[in-house]
């Protein structure tokens, strides 16, 4: 389905996929301006995965958020990763993958970095990489399973929608059923993670009210 393109250096993988057709796969070992959500940067260390995937523009965007994650979570399942809603891949609490989407003109890019040999100390939440837990890999490797785990997903999401997505991704889901806390840009909530609904929002019970949450920092507690 995806042809992918190899890169030694790239300034953003983000930034090239946007000038390569639907279903390009592009991916690199160096990337020299790494960002992550909300307008963070991210540390790019060399000899981890970068990758971007172009898909179709699609009005349920958010959707490929969770096959992203899922995709990930699949192709790290020897070392039972967890999925910190919405898309941040964790190994024991910590974070080895982070995913970022963005629109251009009619296409979804979907980056998706992975820590293989090094990860950023300086950042929102704790992190750790491939190597950290003993697995000696090449990028090359995770990023040709982390694609085959991605397209046999995008085959699944076409013929069902984001039923069959949902229940797979709820479990890998870290915290659910457990008490966590959410950062929002007004405010922090407290509260049982119960749930993610039909279009991907968390459910979280607090003592006052249920809020469904669309964008948010999840900490666990």
């Amino acid at each position: 389905m995806f042809k992918s393109y190899y890169f030694e250096k790239l300034d953003n993988t983000n930034d090239t996929a946007k000038s390569y057709p639907i279903y390009s796969a592009i991916y690199t070992e160096q990337q020299i301006k790494g960002r992550g959500r909300m307008g963070r940067t991210w540390e790019s260390i060399k000899g981890n995965l970068f990758t971007s995937l172009v898909v179709p523009a699609s009005a349920d965007a958010s959707d490929y958020s969770f096959i992203a994650s899922l995709a990930v979570a699949l192709t790290l399942a020897p070392l039972s990763p967890r999925i910190k809603w919405p898309n941040d891949v964790l190994i024991h609490g910590k974070k080895i993958s982070g995913i970022l989407l963005e629109t251009f003109n009619e296409k979804l890019i979907i980056g998706i970095g992975i820590n293989i040999i090094g990860n950023p100390l300086h950042t929102l939440y704790p992190t750790t990489c491939l190597k950290e837990c003993g697995i000696e890999v090449t990028s090359k490797v995770i990023f040709e399973k982390l694609l085959q785990n991605f397209s046999d997903l995008l085959l699944i999401y076409g013929k069902s929608g984001f039923k069959d997505i949902r229940r797979q991704w709820l479990e890998f889901a870290a915290g659910l059923g457990q008490k966590i806390e959410v950062h929002l840009p007004q405010k922090n909530l407290t509260g049982i993670f119960k749930n993610i609904n039909e279009q991907g929002a968390l459910l979280l019970e607090t003592p006052e009210k249920e809020y469904s949450i669309t964008a948010g920092d999840v900490f666990m507690i």
